[in-house]
């Protein structure tokens, strides 16, 4: 899958402060972006998505050590540095899954580190550096919080990468919720092992209560698992139907590019943390996390449901 995006401005001071920048804002002048941009191509992109078990709280919110793809190409666009990114859905198709589903609100942070600046009371001016790499995250996340995802493209095997179609969208749709299947048989099996040698190296040291209280624990966890390819499977037979049914009002149509939102995205902190949700009150957003979090909804609906919350900020 590849992303076409931009991940930072041009000439522009971003609207909070990266780490490293000692509280002041940073710019990238447009002689160092033609001197020193083409570094980033080949760099990785990074994110933050914890473990399928795991507190779901931090997802997309900071850089991450979970390396999901490349930047492939560079250019400047105007007072955007626009690039071409290869996300590995095949081996990710988690973070594939949310991309494609969160793309109106997902945007960029850039990992650099400087060579020489300059700089005022507010601002530090980049006159060169080198690019380590980019993150994907929440757009109101990052220090150039004006970042946006403006296009998601399908690898083609006999010619260069094109927009999708609402077609290709949903057979891509399909093929990522197939490997998210597949991933989750892959981790049942997993937990089989687990199981099989824990009871192997247990037997003959705790009673057999104690086993039981485990093979217990286990089988939950399989549930919960099980459960999860159910949806996936839901998943792809909603999108098999809609093939074979299309609306009327969708014939005919070109779809529309993925654009950046117009509405004014908050400020970050110099934490970069997410901001609360202005629609509902920090106090009821923090409810409604722990809301979902304690329900008994299966995993895979406890990310989805986190991932709309945090569409809303």
């Amino acid at each position: 899958m590849v992303i076409t995006g931009c991940i930072a401005t041009i000439g522009k001071a971003s609207s909070g402060s990266p780490c490293g920048a000692g509280g002041k804002r940073v710019a990238f002048t447009q002689e160092s972006v033609e001197a020193c941009a083409q570094s980033f191509v080949g760099m990785p992109l990074n994110c933050v998505y914890p473990d399928w078990y795991e507190d779901t709280d931090e997802l997309f919110t900071d850089h991450g050590n979970v390396n999901i793809g490349y930047i492939r190409e560079v250019h400047a666009e105007g007072e955007n540095l626009m690039a071409e990114i290869v996300v590995w859905k095949e081996k990710y198709p988690d973070e594939a899954y949310m991309i494609l589903n969160g793309a109106g609100s997902l945007g960029f942070s850039l990992e650099w580190y400087a060579t020489a600046t300059h700089e005022d009371e507010e601002i530090i001016y980049m006159d060169k550096f080198e690019g380590c790499g980019c993150a994907i995250l929440w757009q109101n996340c990052a220090a150039f919080s004006d970042t946006f995802i403006e296009k998601l493209a399908a690898a083609k095997a006999n010619r260069s990468d094109v927009e999708m179609t609402k077609e290709e969208k949903d057979a891509l749709v399909k093929e990522i919720a197939a490997s998210v299947a597949e991933s989750m048989e892959e981790r049942i099996k997993s937990i089989e092992n687990t199981q099989n040698e824990i009871k192997a190296s247990l037997e003959a040291q705790v009673s057999k209560e104690d086993i039981e209280g485990i093979q217990n624990s286990i089988e939950e966890v399989k549930k919960a698992a099980e459960q999860a390819k159910n949806d996936v499977d839901a998943i792809k037979a909603a999108a098999e139907q809609k093939d074979k049914e299309p609306e009327d009002d969708e014939e005919g149509k070109e779809p529309e590019p993925l654009k950046a939102s117009n509405e004014e995205i908050p400020v970050p902190k110099a934490g970069q943390r997410v901001e609360g949700n202005p629609l509902i009150g920090e106090d009821d957003r923090e409810a409604k996390l722990a809301e979902i979090k304690a329900s008994a909804m299966n995993p895979m609906d406890k990310l989805k449901e986190i991932t709309k919350l945090r569409m809303q900020g």
